[in-house]
């Protein structure tokens, strides 16, 4: 098989970041993390529409750069508008990789507790709350099409078990 892009979809604290790292254990794929990359870029993150493209652009090249050398890519960072998933499968066309969509599907309300915890402040703008900032994400998630394939994941089931028997099954692994 060839490069694969794997994408991320769910709420924050739906567990996207440790479907992540268990992917990148189990295939090799490399680990791109928006939330990392904008600590690495940014000395003190705004959080602000300008910041926001210039850490999507500076994710976007470097995902195209790995897939072209032939690596596959773990793209974890929000893609819960389809606009921003379509970009990403645009990159999969010009470079031949399979995307993969994986839908983290986690109660909302657990999802909430966890993006809010103090572990994760720093995520955070200092301007918004974490719950009022949680509330205008998931409220503008738009689940896939019906051209959008996913594998489902149980954002409450997240383990190296759960989530390699979840390849398995969709053939990945």
């Amino acid at each position: 098989m060839g490069q694969t892009l794997f994408l991320m979809l769910g709420y924050p604290g739906a567990g996207k970041t440790s479907t992540a790292e268990i992917i990148a254990k189990l295939t090799g794929a490399v680990l791109l993390s928006s939330d990392k990359m904008r600590m690495d870029m940014f000395a003190t993150p705004t959080f602000g529409l300008d910041e926001h493209a210039k850490l999507y652009k500076a994710l976007d090249q470097k995902t195209e750069d790995l897939l072209r050398r032939g690596k596959s890519v773990i793209y974890d960072a929000n893609l819960n508008r389809y606009q921003h998933r379509q970009d990403k499968y645009d990159i999969c066309n010009r470079t031949g990789a399979m995307p993969l969509l994986l839908w983290i599907q986690t109660p909302k309300e657990l999802a909430k507790v966890r993006a809010a915890h103090v572990s994760r402040l720093h995520l955070w703008p200092t301007h918004e709350a974490p719950h009022d900032m949680f509330d205008r994400i998931a409220s503008v998630i738009e689940e896939p099409g019906k051209n959008e394939p996913y594998v489902p994941v149980d954002g409450t089931k997240v383990s190296d078990d759960y989530v390699a028997n979840e390849l398995r099954k969709a053939k990945l692994i």
